[in-house]
C-alpha cells in the first residue's frame, strides 16, 4: 500500500514538473518569435530608410503575426520609427528605433512589452 502511494507522489511530481517545463517553453518560444519579428521589421524599415522608399506608416505580415509602423522626423537627420507587433495568440509589444540619415543606420533600439 505505501509503495502505490509513493510511486503515486512521485508520478504525480513528474506530471507537474512536465507540465511547467512544457509552459517555460512555450513562452520562451512566444518570447524569441517577439523578438525575432522586431529585428526583422527593424532591418526592413532600415533598409527602406536607406533607399528613403520607408512610407509614413503600413504594416509587415509575417506567418504567425504583424508589425505596424509609423514613421516621424525628430530632427532633420533623425527618424523615429515605432513597430507595434501583435502575435496571432494575442501577445502585443511596442518598439522604438531611431534612425540616422547622416549615418544611414538605427542608432537606437527600444522595447515595451
Amino acid at each position: 500500500m505505501i509503495f502505490l502511494v509513493l510511486m503515486s507522489f512521485f508520478l504525480l511530481i513528474g506530471t507537474e514538473q512536465y507540465i511547467a517545463e512544457k509552459k517555460f517553453a512555450k513562452e520562451t518560444e512566444t518570447i524569441r518569435l517577439q523578438e525575432y519579428y522586431m529585428l526583422c521589421s527593424m532591418k526592413q524599415a532600415e533598409l527602406l530608410l536607406k533607399e528613403d522608399n520607408l512610407p509614413t506608416n503600413g504594416i509587415l505580415d509575417y506567418h504567425f503575426g504583424t508589425v505596424g509602423f509609423q514613421k516621424q522626423s525628430l530632427s532633420t537627420t533623425v527618424d523615429e520609427v515605432t513597430f507595434t507587433l501583435e502575435l496571432d495568440s494575442g501577445e502585443k509589444g511596442i518598439g522604438f528605433g531611431q534612425y540616422d540619415k547622416e549615418k544611414g543606420m538605427m542608432i537606437k533600439w527600444k522595447e515595451k512589452n
